[in-house]
């Protein structure tokens, strides 16, 4: 058994995967497995993953690809947390970039809180003023609501015990947007603690951000979080893939369609 399990869900990631994974094969913090958990990629994500096992194993680390044909990036993330030995789990997203201590920090704060659930503040790895302010305001947002009966973490960096992640029942595949913030509400209603953590920030790439703009990224996210409230679950996958055609990163349509159908379709999903 490793303390620690990272889970990585992607999807065509060759662009970003490699990078990723050279951050956490550099960690001051070795005792964990990294399991990518990958949604049928049809790119070089696989190829890129497999030639880097060797390099992790040198530092006595664990690399193992997984695949299924289901969509989602619950359903990753799920199947990954199913093959994980791991005492605690850290879902990541496939574009982020830890620092060598993040690993070795965050855990150790998340033990010595007595926590069962974190996240922690993102950096956007663009610094130009619209991205700093739209993570600046996702800060605040976190930072808030971890007080809250809706407690939210982002994709970026889930934290949680295998314990809790059990209990919890894992992420719902039927929701298909916001998904991982209500994992952390479900995991406040059966008492488990859940904070953003201080100790660390994590570097979080801007693609989505410099793709569709920060007022559209910020209104999929209202909106799911105003549905969510409503129904006491996020948009579920048919309303999601119709309205916001949210793909873990890919298969985005224009713009310019989409805003007059969200302002339509707001009250009947709610």
């Amino acid at each position: 058994m490793v303390e620690v399990s990272i889970v990585i869900p992607t999807k065509n990631e060759e662009k970003y995967i490699g990078p990723v994974l050279d951050h956490l094969s550099n960690q001051t913090f070795n005792d964990f497995e990294v399991i990518v958990s990958d949604g049928n990629s049809t790119d070089k994500t696989k190829a890129i993953i497999e030639a880097k096992i060797s390099k992790f194993k040198k530092n006595g680390i664990d690399l193992i690809f997984i695949s299924t044909k289901k969509k989602g990036v619950a359903m990753g993330r799920n199947l990954g947390a199913k093959k994980a030995r791991g005492k605690y789990i850290y879902f990541f997203d496939s574009d982020v970039y830890p620092d060598r201590d993040f690993i070795r920090s965050t855990i150790t704060e998340l033990k010595q809180r007595k926590l069962s659930m974190g996240t922690v503040k993102s950096i956007p790895s663009d610094r130009r003023l619209k991205n700093k302010s739209f993570h600046i305001f996702m800060n605040r947002s976190l930072v808030f609501l971890q007080f809250t009966p809706f407690p939210a973490a982002f994709g970026h960096c889930i934290i949680c015990s295998k314990k809790s992640f059990k209990k919890i029942g894992g992420f719902d595949p039927d929701i298909f947007l916001g998904e991982d913030a209500t994992f952390i509400v479900r995991g406040r209603r059966l008492r488990f603690r859940f904070r953003v953590l201080k100790s660390k920030k994590l570097v979080v790439s801007t693609r989505r951000l410099n793709t569709e703009g920060s007022l559209w990224v910020t209104i999929r996210y209202v909106l799911a979080a105003l549905i969510f409230i409503a129904k006491d679950r996020g948009p579920k996958r048919g309303i999601a893939e119709k309205l916001l055609r949210y793909n873990m990163g890919h298969g985005y349509i224009k713009k310019d369609r989409i805003y007059k159908r969200i302002f339509r379709k707001m009250k009947r999903l709610i």
